[in-house]
């Protein structure tokens, strides 16, 4: 009787000790952004990736916080992440800069030229040499996601350099700035919020954001005009970021899982921009506009007037940035025997299951 009392305490013991183990193993991450719950394809895209890692690690769990509903201020996020104070956010890498100019390089004007060719980047040495520097400011780049955008004008079509001369063209970036200006343009500051209003009073003749931007805040009501898709100048990099003391206290299968679940979330990222494409020209037809790609030989002018003003001020901010440009130029110059690699792999792999973008549930404001 004695044994078994003993034997059932120590059970008793035994269960209890366990239970804040099984506590500890089960793990909360919060991811955060500015923009629409469901709506911005940067939310859904999340969505993706953390559904896709709970069905790798049961025991992780996410929850996702939209329109900066944690209290922390968008472009603040790299410090809270850094300082421990935040898990994840979605990040547009340029609004790092002050903190790191280097991450600037992810909004330089023509290069990559869409999403399309953004993916070309993907497992390159450019992607090596970013990543090795953001794990060295504190942060861990998770996804791939590069945001498409294009060009509206209120009175005249946006094509090579010569079109933008005298004009006012809102670009909401320094480097484009710079490019603007080297082609005779003016560049009036302002929140993109304030795009469509200013275009009505016809304060802004052009302006540049991403495509949801463009149908979000309605410019298509005030622009006649408009140049998206085919080889394009504006595509923004807004990865999934995370901390890296974060990412290190993962263990290699958790790692794996997170990466996996980021290679979905990435192809899922590039159908939305497609998608985001789409509707931006649907909406600009229907409200009369005129919407034509940017030609070649258009893109490769500007590509001319960006290697004298934005990207030479690019290069001179650290032997880090001359070195980040030219291992991008030199992965684009090398992605066709990368991809021939990757095609040919050694052994079976399964096809991943990519899930499709839904349509937004409505078209609400987004910021770029």
């Amino acid at each position: 009787m004695l044994r078994s009392g003993c034997l059932f305490i120590a059970m008793v013991l035994l269960g209890a000790a366990w239970l804040p183990q099984a506590a500890e193993a089960q793990r909360h991450f919060r991811i955060s952004h500015q923009w629409e719950a469901d709506i911005d394809a940067r939310d859904r895209a999340a969505r993706v990736f953390a559904t896709e890692v709970q069905k790798r690690v049961p025991s992780i769990t996410f929850s996702i916080h939209p329109k900066s509903e944690l209290g922390i201020k968008p472009v603040e996020q790299f410090d809270a992440i850094v300082e421990g104070r935040l898990d994840l956010a979605i990040y547009p890498l340029f609004y790092g800069t002050k903190k790191v100019p280097e991450f600037s390089i992810g909004l330089l004007p023509g290069v990559p030229a869409n999403t399309e060719l953004a993916g070309l980047l993907k497992g390159s040495e450019f992607e090596e040499k970013l990543q090795a520097l953001a794990m060295e400011k504190g942060i861990r780049i998770l996804t791939w996601w590069w945001l498409g955008g294009g060009v509206a004008a209120r009175a005249q079509e946006f094509g090579g350099p010569e079109t933008v001369k005298d004009l006012r063209v809102r670009t909401g970036d320094k480097a484009f700035d710079l490019m603007i200006q080297a082609a005779g343009g003016e560049t009036p500051s302002m929140p993109s919020t304030q795009i469509a209003e200013k275009m009505g009073a016809g304060e802004v003749d052009a302006a540049l954001t991403s495509y949801e931007s463009h149908v979000s805040f309605k410019i298509y009501e005030h622009a006649r005009y408009a140049t998206f898709g085919g080889y394009g100048i504006w595509t923004s990099f807004q990865p999934l970021i995370m901390s890296r003391t974060a990412w290190e206290s993962l263990t290699p299968e958790e790692q794996k899982a997170f990466e996996e679940a980021a290679e979905i979330s990435d192809m899922y990222f590039v159908e939305t921009q497609r998608d985001a494409l789409r509707v931006a020209t649907e909406t600009f037809q229907k409200a009369g506009a005129t919407v034509r790609e940017l030609a070649y030989d258009e893109y490769e002018n500007w590509l001319k007037v960006a290697k004298v003003s934005s990207w030479e001020e690019y290069q001179k901010i650290s032997p880090v940035a001359a070195d980040l440009f030219t291992s991008m130029l030199r992965s684009f110059i090398d992605s066709d025997k990368r991809l021939a690699a990757q095609n040919n792999p050694s052994g079976d792999q399964q096809p991943v299951r990519v899930p499709q973008p839904q349509p937004a549930v409505q078209p609400k404001a987004q910021t770029k």
